[in-house]
């Protein structure tokens, strides 16, 4: 919202492997300064430099907002009649006859990407159409707004109503070179752009078809297609309008314009999410004020008190208060990195002559199974490598007649701490600045989590540091995916660390990992 104090709106923009900051500073409603950056990005949150900039913005201004668009746009149309009966979704205003739904989960995700700074705005690519819409009389019209490989269609009637909408996915750069006809960057660039325009020619043609199977009484006169970054050529533009037989308008947008037009005051109720409230920081000058007098004070006590010791008159002793100490959460990385040196070291000792089956560790023991593909294998390899991390050992062959492929256990316990080695430990300030609820801590472990994870809470504590504490199952290909999912949560500015017990299965579709996760947060 706009306001006679100075103010400066950020726009944050992911584009693919790209990201844009523009900025924008504001004194009674007249843009006083205006830039912008690009960085290169792919990670699944702002990197630290990044929020950094951000929250150092942020500091020098009370007044700053930061918007921007949802990073997967899974977004639908919904008629306003049915959108409040929708249970797993997020709403926001379109206009008067449809609202925007997307998935609390996607929302959630976008939310979580910005944890590092903070959020105040988030739209739709639907926002930026209806914007266009706003602006420009659309009549009899095929509306296609091209962003992040997707594009968005609208159609609109003789009355300008909306009479179809639907998403539809685009061919990437990065799908063309997986293909067997890419053979270089150059000739593959020309490749993308043909299979790129075949592409939409084809998604136009379905919707129009899908469109008059259902529709008799609306003709399309004429198809706008809205660009951000220009993919087609004049040429291409030409080829489409001789086929489809229709008017074709290749119209670009500006992103950073169209969202700051949307953080305009009529608009802000078509956001996801509400902005934070601002506090204006306080008056400096009176607390320094302050400060020179309590500092005034202190000195009139100390020469007080010396004055009364010359005169010999018996001093009061005054008890020293306790100070509190301030509640630490746990170090997740410290916690992490001992657990996953554990793993490391217990792998070191399991030779190309053992097919590991299974895995079960504890805080203080370890149970293996698998084949022993030879009768000394436990003896000359296992053994002695096992004794130096463990101090009481024992195997068991399940068939001992047996001299090659024995299928056997071991139980390894009492633990050695182990030798070399400095532990990881955490050096950044972790998020406090509010109570999360189980729900939503639910949902951001199913991010950082791999797909088709299964995470389940299994209770929570609530002292003076709040615990959650989950099961969790995963599937991975190798146990490396294990120790990335590791260096993940490392990454994460809360106290989210993994504790005992551990098990690693090999099965037919890979290696199932499942794992007690405990999230902490102060009360």
């Amino acid at each position: 919202m706009f306001t006679t104090k100075e103010s400066l709106y950020i726009n944050v923009i992911k584009y693919d492997s790209q990201l844009r900051l523009d900025y924008k500073k504001i004194t009674n409603e007249i843009i006083i300064d205006n830039t912008n950056a690009i960085y290169l990005v792919d990670d699944d949150i702002l990197s630290s430099e990044i929020s950094e900039k951000l929250n150092h913005a942020q500091e020098e201004n009370d007044f700053t907002y930061i918007s921007t668009l949802l990073i997967s746009d899974t977004t639908k149309l919904v008629p306003k009649a049915l959108s409040s009966k929708l249970k797993d979704c997020e709403i926001a205003k379109f206009n008067n006859e449809f609202d925007i739904a997307v998935l609390k989960t996607t929302l959630f995700e976008t939310k979580n990407y910005f944890i590092k700074t903070g959020i105040d705005y988030i739209y739709s690519a639907f926002h930026i159409m209806n914007l266009h819409l706003e602006k420009k009389i659309c009549k009899n019209e095929l509306l296609v707004f091209l962003f992040n490989n997707k594009a968005f269609t609208l159609i609109v009637n003789q009355k300008g109503l909306i009479a179809f909408h639907q998403t539809f996915d685009l061919p990437t750069f990065e799908s063309v070179k997986k293909t067997h006809f890419y053979e270089d960057d150059v000739d593959g660039q020309k490749l993308f752009d043909e299979i790129y325009y075949l592409e939409l020619n084809e998604i136009i043609h379905n919707v129009l078809a899908t469109f008059y199977e259902k529709k008799t009484d609306v003709f399309i006169e004429k198809v706008t297609l809205l660009y951000v970054l220009k993919q087609l050529s004049s040429e291409q533009i030409e080829q489409l309008n001789d086929d489809l037989m229709l008017e074709v308008e290749y119209h670009s947008i500006n992103i950073d314009e169209e969202i700051f037009e949307l953080s305009k005051d009529k608009h802000l109720k078509k956001s996801f999410t509400k902005p934070r409230k601002k506090v204006k920081k306080r008056n400096y000058n009176n607390i320094s004020a302050i400060i020179l007098l309590i500092l005034l004070l202190i000195g009139l006590y100390y020469f007080y008190e010396l004055v009364m010791v010359k005169q010999n008159i018996p001093q009061k002793v005054l008890e020293p208060k306790k100070i509190e100490q301030k509640l630490e959460l746990p170090d997740h990385i410290n916690i992490n990195d001992k657990i996953e040196q554990r793993i490391r070291a217990i792998f070191n000792t399991i030779e190309y002559d053992i097919i590991l089956k299974e895995l079960k560790l504890e805080e203080n023991t370890l149970e293996l199974k698998g084949i022993f593909l030879k009768e000394d294998t436990y003896i000359t390899s296992l053994k002695p490598r096992l004794e130096l991390l463990y101090k009481n050992i024992e195997y068991k062959a399940l068939d001992e007649t047996k001299k090659v492929n024995i299928e056997s256990s071991v139980i390894a316990k009492d633990i050695f701490e182990l030798k070399d080695i400095t532990y990881k430990t955490n050096t950044k300030k972790y998020i406090t600045d509010e109570l999360i609820l189980v729900d939503r801590v639910s949902e951001q472990l199913k991010i950082l989590m791999p797909e088709n994870s299964i995470i389940k809470l299994l209770s929570s504590t609530d002292n003076y540091i709040i615990e959650y504490n989950y099961i969790v199952n995963i599937l991975v290909k190798e146990p490396s995916e294990f120790f990335e999912l590791i260096n993940t949560l490392n990454n994460e500015l809360y106290s989210i660390n993994l504790s005992y017990p551990l098990s690693m299965i090999r099965t037919e579709t890979g290696i199932e990992i499942e794992f007690n996760l405990v999230f902490n947060q102060p009360k």
